[in-house]
């Protein structure tokens, strides 16, 4: 990466904002179960924990993607990182449940300001033609944050803290980045045409087949990674008895001390491998097309959580991990095929797709509240439902897959027309 010697600094601390949003919304797969027994509630009102995080980004991911482009990035990146510390102190001092949902939620408003600003701002960073390799590094990198952040808790409780301790600790941090943030100095940035919302489109678009399919697909998928993700941990104490204190390795060994949590160790490794095959199926690309790597993974993702529903402990504890890689392809793949098919309204496009992101508070909770009433295997199923249907739309969706593909093909068919 060759940024310019003003936006170093800059630079860092956008790979450090990613870090610590994935740092936030991952620590929600390993508290669930914490929330439940210290404040005494039911499974249903600890699924809101979830629910309150990723509904925020159905409220104000259109919100804050006008106020970038009126007020700037700056303004938009210090209130994330505002809402991100402020929240994360909140939490840790909180002793009503009520609150502690309210504050999760604040906590999501700020990580969905991080993300809307985030990735044109990345852009503004360097030379245009390295924008793509930029954003793949920072998000890469940031993916650390969604492995790192399941393992911190058990680590924390091992040593006689309360999970909470983590909040604190998230705090800090995140003060830190908006002092930084706060006296440094920002380029403009300025929306490209095709990166803004169009309303006066929004009603025609949502009428589109595709639109319709694919807005789906986000809300189904994200749903389901948030769906599995926030309820190994739950799955496996109450199906197979595995408590949140049991280690892979002997008591007093370094290892245990390391990881003093299986299940919260599956849950690290899960964000960690799904990362992991972001990049496998980047140089897979080469060789294979898009949709037949979205097909493929998609169907391993049905799989691999058929078989942790099915299997032993085990074996659940493995595939519960490889759900995690299996769902690298699908997130990017129902949003390129998506954008792909239209040659105009991309940023209403996009905007549309990432309210679809909502369906991680919805299907979230409807995990937790089916598993407190028909039991925690039923719970995962709705999951199973929601992965089906992204694996229908890699077998049969009208989206557009493969453009890099198809272009390269019309054009060497022109140069053989030429060459005639």
């Amino acid at each position: 990466m060759s940024a310019k010697p003003k936006s170093r600094l800059l630079f860092v601390v956008t790979v450090l904002l990613y870090i610590s949003f994935g740092l936030l919304t991952s620590v929600i797969g390993v508290i669930i179960d914490r929330f439940e027994n210290d404040y005494n509630v039911s499974l249903s009102i600890a699924a809101l924990l979830p629910f309150a995080f990723y509904v925020a980004y159905g409220l104000t991911s259109v919100p804050f993607g006008l106020a970038m482009d009126k007020f700037g990035a700056k303004r938009i990146l210090l209130l994330g990182t505002l809402l991100m510390a402020l929240g994360s102190f909140l939490c840790f001092i909180s002793s009503n449940y009520l609150v502690v949902i309210l504050v999760i939620f604040l906590v999501g408003v700020g990580v969905t300001a991080i993300q809307v600003a985030g990735n044109p701002f990345i852009r503004e960073l360097d030379k245009p033609d390295n924008y793509t390799a930029n954003l793949t590094i920072i998000i890469g990198i940031g993916s650390l944050g969604y492995a790192f952040s399941p393992l911190l808790v058990p680590i924390m409780q091992a040593n006689g803290f309360s999970w909470k301790t983590v909040y604190l600790l998230f705090g800090f941090f995140n003060t830190v980045l908006l002092i930084v943030l706060a006296m440094a100095s920002f380029p403009r940035v300025k929306l490209n045409e095709e990166e803004k919302i169009n309303y006066s489109s929004i009603g025609l678009l949502l009428k589109h087949p595709v639109i319709i399919t694919y807005s789906l697909g986000i809300f189904l998928y994200v749903g389901a990674e948030v769906g599995v993700s926030s309820y190994i941990i739950i799955y496996m104490n109450r199906i197979h008895g595995v408590i949140n204190s049991q280690s892979f390795w002997a008591e007093g060994t370094f290892m245990n001390a390391i990881f003093p949590s299986k299940t919260a160790l599956v849950v690290a490794l899960f964000w960690l491998l799904q990362a992991m095959g972001r990049l496998i199926i980047s140089v897979m690309m080469r060789y294979f097309s898009e949709k037949k790597i979205f097909i493929f993974h998609s169907l391993g993702t049905v799989l691999a959580l058929l078989v942790a529903i099915t299997g032993n402990a085990n074996t659940a504890l493995v595939a519960f991990a490889l759900v995690g890689y299996f769902t690298c392809a699908s997130f990017t793949s129902i949003f390129s095929a998506a954008i792909n098919s239209f040659g105009e309204y991309h940023g209403t496009i996009s905007g549309i797709l990432g309210t679809a992101i909502v369906g991680g508070a919805f299907l979230g909770w409807l995990v937790g509240f089916t598993g407190q009433h028909a039991g925690m295997k039923w719970g995962m199923a709705v999951n199973v439902v929601a992965f089906l249907y992204v694996t229908v739309l890699a077998l049969w969706g009208k989206g557009k897959l493969d453009i890099g593909r198809i272009r390269e093909a019309n054009s060497n068919a022109e140069a053989d027309i030429r060459n005639y």
